[in-house]
């Protein structure tokens, strides 16, 4: 335990030093018809009470990516419905010792609920097939993505079409 409470104050940004760990890897919910479950990794209550989220990363880069701001955005609403608490609008993606001796912390701006409940709106859509994927901006996206190859054959269908594979 004292190790784990040790790499734990390693790992916490500095703005987060007189804050109280509230949650670690812990699931939470929205309200609704169509809840939004969310993993926490951390998140940590501030002595005015309001709380921030915290995302620990392993990639090869230090770069936060939409997909963490997405991700953090759907805990705040998950861990404002369910704890019934003021989440910041800012929140940390933590990279781990691995680019450095000393963690890399980056501040991010979250959504708004709105905003996060247009994505998941979109994302429904695109599941029931009502809306129609569109290329990402960066090609590096699609490298990890489970939809690669489908999407690429797709792609391939469209005759001139311009693609990013």
């Amino acid at each position: 335990r004292r190790r784990a409470r040790l790499a734990e104050w390693r790992q916490r940004p500095d703005a987060l030093r007189d804050a109280q760990l509230l949650s670690v890897e812990a699931e939470y919910r929205s309200k609704g018809a169509r809840p939004i479950v969310a993993r926490v990794d951390r998140a940590y209550r501030l002595p005015s009470g309001l709380v921030v989220l915290v995302e620990l990363k392993t990639r090869s880069t230090a770069a936060v990516r939409a997909s963490d701001v997405i991700q953090l955005s759907a805990q705040r609403v998950a861990v404002e419905d369910e704890l019934r608490v003021q989440v910041a609008d800012d929140a940390f993606v933590v990279f781990p010792g691995r680019h450095s001796a000393q963690p890399t912390a980056r501040a991010v701006r979250l959504m708004s609920r709105e905003q996060v409940e247009a994505v998941a709106a979109r994302r429904r859509r695109l599941i029931d097939g009502l809306d129609r994927p569109r290329w990402p901006d960066s090609e590096h996206i699609c490298h990890g993505c489970v939809q690669r190859a489908a999407c690429a054959a797709a792609g391939e269908r469209l005759a001139g079409s311009v693609r990013r594979h």
